[in-house]
């Protein structure tokens, strides 16, 4: 008869919170490069001499580039921060801990 070190009460369970980051990441894999382009077409259209020449339409496409990079480092940085947040998660956790999760407590 095998004897069980964890009481069955006490019998861990998939964790949610993990599963939840897992899924976020599939999610934002997904829209990942969308964001990354986001700005791509104005700042073109505004750097180009179709749709708006002069000083002031010199500024604004250096403006919009400007915002364009930067929104692209920002997205380069969300998959490391969710990869992290999930290998820092167990992959079992106690029943309570994960009806605390579910229930938002």
């Amino acid at each position: 008869m095998r004897v069980s070190a964890v009481p069955d009460s006490q019998a861990k369970v998939p964790n949610p919170r993990k599963a939840d980051l897992e899924r976020l990441r599939s999610d934002l894999a997904k829209e990942v490069e969308s964001l990354r382009k986001a700005l791509k077409g104005p700042t073109e259209e505004i750097g180009g001499d179709k749709v708006w020449v002069g000083r002031n339409a010199r500024t604004w496409h250096r403006e919009l580039d400007g915002r364009h990079k930067k929104l692209g480092e920002q997205v380069d940085r969300l998959l490391p921060l969710v990869d992290a947040a999930i290998r820092s998660e167990p992959e079992k956790v106690l029943p309570t801990e994960a009806r605390m999760y579910n229930t938002g407590a």
